[in-house]
């Protein structure tokens, strides 16, 4: 009987493991994303802004950045972020999207690759 108890209370304590560390296996990188309207000049066009800022505890380093499944949307050689630098806790990086109403995308989903995986967002929900 003994043994039984014992067997079941191990089982209890995989069980209770295995559902408390699932989600952590899971779950890809984490970001606050958002859109920011900034203003050029000389016309004072209203520009969007694609704002990325690490939720991360440990350095990570972005590899891509794709918004609506479009490359086109964001380019990366216009972003504040350097290619191959760790992005810190905290830190913001901006990619330009173009002039709002006219070139810029309209974001619905963005998806973050970066050297611990993806993560994705998604707008308007």
């Amino acid at each position: 009987m003994v043994k039984y108890l014992v067997g079941a209370a191990i089982g209890a304590v995989a069980v209770y493991a295995v559902l408390a560390l699932w989600p952590l296996s899971d779950a890809g990188p984490d970001f606050k994303v958002w859109v920011k309207q900034t203003h050029i000049p000389p016309n004072d066009d209203p520009y969007d802004v694609l704002n990325v800022q690490s939720r991360e505890e440990e350095p990570i380093v972005l590899k891509g950045v794709v918004m609506n499944d479009d490359p086109k949307c964001i380019n990366m050689g216009l972003s504040t972020y350097k290619p191959d630098t760790p992005v810190k806790l905290g830190e913001v990086y901006r990619f330009a999207l173009g002039i709002h109403g006219f070139n810029a995308c309209e974001p619905v989903k963005v998806v973050i690759t970066t050297d611990r995986g993806e993560a994705t967002y998604t707008f308007g929900e």
